[in-house]
């Protein structure tokens, strides 16, 4: 469920880079990568896009730019650094093999007693080494800030997709940090993925295995887990993520799909729940209208500007009786609470010509099924301008799907109800409205205080839904 931005200002975001100070140790940690000039020594710096990956812009230039395998290990805010605002720590898989253009390898000694280092470059390079070849290290959250783990990891999967007729070839580091990894590995074959979690999504490694288990024809086959990093080898969906193709049969494909799951994982509440799901059964958001409406009254008193429109506590009072009401009506319909996906969004979905898959359950919950739906929706009018006149051809598929369990005017009125219900889920599922903490960070009470307009304006458009809704 996002807000919608224009496109000047999505041009603006593309434009923005983030500079890193690069700091590359060799496989031993005995030696790190400087840039020369004459008898000017520095440690390198790029600029990627901001708001990107950055285990994969800077994993990627390195191998584009310098022809040189780097495994991502973790980064940092730069601290009293005039020109670079944060840095990271990678680990060269080539080991100390012939530097790019400019480039030489300095001993770590060599490197640290150089005076021509700046002092933040010195304080930085020295820090990180020690967090590396700290020998004491038993942090067990933090499995990646270490060399050598890749090659482990390597070993790993090369032992499972061995007996399997695969072989090992190359990977690439699509997201990683100290307790967080993301890679897609190669193999003669089709590729393999190997994802691990740490805080705040540990979860999620509980809810993947048992999705794996419960509904097997849905997810990616898991080949095998690694419980201490908290991760797990999965096989590759097939096919491409939805958001790169403009097909409105592929987005059919991936909505009746949807249903299908949602159909199958019916009274699986339990199991759901257990392994970690978040509940965000009808009952459960009923119980959280008016604690959640009397946050708002508060940061609708707090905001200064005008506009956007500051609700009052009556408009307040009166979007919190409407929301009771789709509640009720909703829960009177009987669908039961199936498995549901807060971000479900076209990077999660995967199309291909035989199956649709779904990945990325960090966000999984148990609710209402037609939320999710929506949530899609949201996505393809934001993005997908293009696809918006195929909009009622993509919930008719959806609807035939629900059409078998429930009764065609049921379908109807939770189309009619399931918008305002699901921007109030959305918006209490991450509980940062109730945390004092998180609701002092300036963008929380903003963001927030947009979410209630949006659904005050759902509100509003009930009435109009009833005549427009599928019949």
């Amino acid at each position: 469920m996002q807000l919608s931005t224009t496109t000047r200002e999505q041009a603006a975001v593309v434009s923005q880079k983030d500079t890193y100070l690069l700091i590359v140790f060799d496989s031993a940690g005995t030696a790190v990568l400087v840039e020369s000039h004459g008898n000017d020594y520095r440690l390198p710096k790029i600029a990627i896009p901001k708001f990107t990956r950055p285990a994969k812009e800077v994993t990627a230039l390195i191998r584009d730019s310098w022809k040189l395998t780097s495994v991502f290990l973790f980064s940092g805010v730069l601290e009293e650094s005039p020109d670079a605002s944060y840095f990271v720590v990678l680990e060269s898989k080539d080991g100390l093999c012939l530097p790019p253009q400019g480039m030489e390898w300095f001993t770590i000694h060599h490197a640290l007693s150089n005076v021509l280092f700046s002092k933040h470059e010195c304080r930085t390079l020295k820090s990180s080494h020690a967090r590396l070849t700290n020998r004491g290290r038993t942090n067990s959250s933090e499995p990646f800030v270490r060399l050598g783990w890749m090659r482990e990891l390597q070993d790993w999967v090369g032992s499972i997709i061995r007996p399997m007729g695969m072989e090992l070839k190359s990977f690439k580091q699509l997201n990683g940090c100290e307790a967080f990894s993301l890679i897609r590995f190669a193999t003669a074959q089709q590729p393999v993925w190997f994802k691990a979690v740490g805080e705040p999504n540990l979860h999620e490694y509980r809810i993947s295995q048992a999705l794996a288990r419960l509904l097997p024809d849905f997810v990616p086959t898991i080949l095998g887990i690694r419980p201490e990093w908290h991760g797990w080898l999965m096989s590759d969906g097939g096919g491409a993520t939805l958001n790169e193709t403009l097909d409105p049969s592929a987005w059919q494909t991936a909505v009746t799909t949807l249903a299908d799951l949602q159909i199958a994982s019916i009274g699986m509440t339990e199991d759901l729940l257990e392994a970690g799901c978040r509940d965000l059964g009808l009952a459960t958001l009923m119980k959280l209208v008016d604690p959640f409406i009397d946050t708002m009254a508060e940061l609708m008193k707090q905001q200064t500007k005008v506009p956007p429109t500051i609700l009052t506590r009556q408009e307040l009072s009166d979007l919190a009786a409407t929301l009771k009401n789709a509640l009720c009506s909703l829960q009177s319909l009987g669908i039961p609470g199936t498995l549901g996906h807060s971000d479900f969004n076209p990077g999660n979905i995967l199309v291909g010509s035989e199956r649709c898959v779904f990945i990325d359950w960090a966000e999984a919950h148990v609710s209402h099924p037609f939320l999710t739906f929506e949530y899609l929706i949201s996505h393809l009018r934001k993005d997908y301008p293009t696809l918006t006149r195929y909009e009622d051809a993509i919930r008719q598929s959806y609807a035939q799907r629900w059409r078998s369990v429930s009764l065609p005017e049921h379908v109807s009125e939770m189309f009619l109800f399931s918008p305002l219900v699901a921007v109030f889920a959305y918006a209490v599922a991450g509980n940062s409205w109730r945390d004092p903490e998180h609701l002092k960070i300036p963008q929380v009470p903003g963001y927030l205080r947009s979410l209630t307009r949006r659904m005050k304006q759902e509100a509003d458009s009930v009435q109009r839904r009833r005549v427009e809704c599928i019949n």
